[in-house]
């Protein structure tokens, strides 16, 4: 790489699911892409307003029904505190959740949970482009 190039640093996900199975295979799989990191996961909203907080990702996969503080009215309070965070709603039950109404909320988009691992992947990617150093 010459010295003009710039330097791509690896999208930092969040991961956010009260099912701790679900979260651990998703960590496993994005690891395995050279550019995505699991920098941190939360079992709840609360928790993950706080990890959200203290470890800036670029992109938080947050589960739509949690128990506690749920991932929808969690999420939203994530992108008004930081509009630059990426946060997708993830669902088992595409009919649960209204599409527009997450766009409308600011939120990046809905994945459902057994969608192709390499659409969720691209899903990632395309929301937030190459990241620069």
């Amino acid at each position: 790489m010459s010295q003009s190039e710039p330097v791509v640093r690896k999208i930092r996900v969040l991961l956010v699911d009260d099912n701790a199975s679900y979260r651990e295979r998703m960590a496993r799989l994005l690891q395995t892409q050279a550019d995505l990191e699991v920098i941190g996961q939360a079992a709840e909203g609360k928790e993950a307003l706080a990890r959200a907080r203290a470890l800036q990702p670029d992109v938080i996969l947050m589960d739509f029904r949690m128990t506690g503080l749920d991932g929808y009215t969690a999420a939203r309070a994530i992108v008004q505190e930081f509009p630059q965070v990426k946060v997708f709603m993830l669902t088992a039950f595409p009919g649960a959740l209204d599409r527009e109404k997450v766009a409308r909320s600011g939120l990046e988009g809905l994945l459902v949970k057994d969608q192709p691992a390499a659409e969720i992947i691209e899903a990632i990617r395309s929301s937030v482009g190459k990241l620069e150093s």
